[in-house]
């Protein structure tokens, strides 16, 4: 048996982040912890790496663990959504409009209106979706389903 154990994303601001993700998706922030030494850097391949890490609960059940790495030196990622390798995390809210103005006020880059899908006999039916940036330019998506249904 195998299961998400937890979602893991690099930020170029941990604090920045944890507010982000705390305002937008109700995060309880479960530790904060600085890892660094062989095991990490054997772990990561990144030599001298010191990360600083978040774990934050999701209201919803899961964990959501940030990490910023203070060493070495760090550039922005960039993708389009089209590239190969890019990749989104979709998180299901009970209301897509009002998670999506709390995305915009939190400092969400950019933020597409919410649709409605027409996609009959799909899971997908009625489900209403929007995508948003969160502080580094990260693909998220909210997803409002119709009814409740178990992704397991």
């Amino acid at each position: 048996m195998s299961r998400v154990d937890h979602i893991g994303l690099t930020v170029g601001d941990l604090d920045r982040s944890i507010q982000f993700y705390c305002t937008v998706l109700d995060c309880v922030v479960r530790e904060r912890a600085v890892i660094k030494g062989a095991e990490v850097e054997t772990l990561t391949g990144v030599a001298g790496a010191v990360i600083h890490t978040a774990d934050l609960n999701l209201s919803c059940g899961g964990m959501l663990e940030l990490l910023q790495y203070c060493g070495p030196s760090r550039t922005v990622l960039a993708q389009r959504r089209f590239d190969a390798g890019h990749s989104h995390i979709a998180f299901t809210v009970e209301d897509v409009d009002a998670t999506r103005m709390r995305a915009l006020s939190a400092g969400a880059l950019d933020c597409s209106l919410p649709v409605t899908l027409n996609e009959p006999g799909s899971s997908w039916d009625q489900a209403r979706v929007c995508y948003a940036l969160d502080p580094d330019g990260r693909t998220i998506e909210f997803v409002e389903r119709s009814t409740m249904i178990s992704m397991t």
